[in-house]
């Protein structure tokens, strides 16, 4: 089974060590996958070190294209239109894969070949900022959910773009709906399609990609505030789900927030959670 790995890319220099990850691999030469960078055309830098973007480049190793509309969504629409693998697996430009990731991903969809199963893989932060509380609490809270992954299974709300991957057979026919804005449920929203369509994930820590990209409360809280934004969409498309709290369940998670503020004294990652929920409900 062929395997065509998308990378979408701001022009983060995190890129190269991705690709360079990818080269090093186990499995690599045997594998051949296809490797395809999408730059945003919003990307704030299109020169990466050994990558400079003047046209669509067909290299021995990579393919290169520009998207002329912004947006992750368009440049993973882009990179699934210029595939040619029976699996597609979605990295970031700043998730680096170990160097058992490419075969565990093609042996999985060898060992499930059923268009309606997905692989899941861990996103473990790099070495130093693994090491730092603030990103821990963020491996299991504001950006994934891992630990509860871990415990009960993956579902559609899982599937992180920064490592996962599917069967073309059942994705190419879909889309990233290209008028969500920013960070947040772009990728969940495509997952409910397919999930109707049958499709299950299953997750595998050991398949895992290493996330370089250091966050910020102030960052963090951006993001969630882009989400909530991108929430009321994904309302709008698929009414008979709910996302964001309302009623009870904000009234709840408000005076949840209002007594945890009061304890920050005495436990400082508190305020991470409040200011994180806080944005979420639309209260900053």
């Amino acid at each position: 089974m062929k395997l065509s790995i998308i990378i979408p890319t701001i022009g983060r220099p995190t890129l190269e060590k991705v690709l360079q990850g990818i080269e090093r691999c186990d499995g690599y030469d045997e594998i051949q996958p296809e490797v395809i960078v999408v730059f945003n055309s919003d990307a704030s830098d299109t020169n990466v070190g050994f990558l400079k973007f003047e046209s669509e480049v067909d290299t021995t190793h990579f393919k290169v294209f520009r998207s002329e509309k912004h947006g992750v969504s368009t440049a993973r629409n882009l990179g699934m239109d210029k595939s040619t693998g029976e699996i597609i697996a979605f990295l970031g430009d700043d998730t680096i894969p170990e160097k058992e990731w490419l075969r565990k991903v093609r042996d999985f969809h060898v060992r499930f070949p059923s268009q309606k199963i997905a692989l899941l893989g861990r996103i473990s932060w790099v070495r130093e900022l693994g090491a730092d509380p603030f990103h821990q609490w963020l491996q299991n809270h504001a950006q994934f959910d891992f630990e509860n992954i871990q415990k009960r299974g993956a579902t559609w709300q899982h599937f992180y773009t920064s490592n996962v991957s599917v069967k073309r057979s059942l994705i190419i026919s879909e889309r990233f709906d290209e008028d969500f804005v920013g960070w947040g449920f772009e990728d969940t929203e495509l997952a409910y399609r397919l999930s109707k369509r049958g499709m299950k994930i299953i997750y595998d820590s050991e398949c895992e990609v290493f996330h370089d990209h250091p966050q910020t409360l102030a960052s963090i809280v951006a993001n969630t505030k882009n989400a909530r934004h991108n929430a009321e969409r994904f309302e709008a498309l698929h009414p008979e789900l709910s996302i964001l709290p309302r009623g009870m369940k904000l009234l709840a998670l408000r005076g949840v927030i209002w007594v945890l503020e009061f304890l920050i004294p005495l436990k400082p990652d508190l305020a991470w959670w409040t200011a994180w929920k806080r944005a979420w409900i639309g209260d900053f």
